[in-house]
């Protein structure tokens, strides 16, 4: 089979580790943030699976920053990731290419934003 394109793992329905609305609800009141973020992944068999993320925060982002200064950026997306996971699909957990994956998505969550400053 091919492997699915980015628009058809946009349109899945219910993959592995999927959150119904009111899961979701509850888990975002639980966490008390607004947003959490669903992440899609493939295995080998072309089955999908989510996993849900909280956005790194500062603190989260200079620990990564931490690691690579020490040339250990996969310990500090490991531990990225078990951070800001807050639920989904087991399998992600164990598989090596697919956890790969969400790392890459994980490190997108956080954009910088541009600031002006005014003097007045």
């Amino acid at each position: 089979m091919e492997a699915k394109k980015l628009e058809e793992i946009e349109t899945i329905a219910d993959p592995i580790g999927y959150l119904s609305d009111a899961e979701m609800t509850d888990l975002k009141a639980k966490k008390g943030t607004k947003y959490i973020h669903e992440v899609i992944t493939i295995d080998d068999d072309e089955q999908t699976h989510a996993t849900y993320f909280l956005k790194p925060n500062l603190d989260q982002l200079q620990m990564l920053a931490d690691y690579a200064k020490k040339s250990e950026e996969m310990d500090g997306l490991k531990v990225l990731f078990n951070t800001c996971r807050v639920g989904g699909s087991e399998a992600v957990l164990v598989d090596d290419e697919m956890k790969a994956s969400a790392y890459k998505a994980l490190a997108q969550l956080f954009k910088r934003r541009e600031a002006v400053v005014k003097k007045r």
